[in-house]
């Protein structure tokens, strides 16, 4: 139960470090490949996330 829960704040913390990346790539009006593949990585955390409930 422990480890679920690490993995899920790790998880967590991985998807605001990466919103944080796009609100900056946004702001900055970057639309290089980087900002599809934190596109890409948010989308993916963010339904394992709610899967997991």
């Amino acid at each position: 139960m422990v480890g679920v829960e690490l993995e899920r704040i790790e998880a967590l913390e991985l998807l605001g470090m990466v919103v944080a990346h796009l609100n900056a790539a946004e702001a900055a009006g970057d639309l290089s490949p980087r900002v599809a593949t934190l596109l890409g990585i948010r989308d993916k955390l963010a339904t394992g996330l709610r899967e997991e409930r």
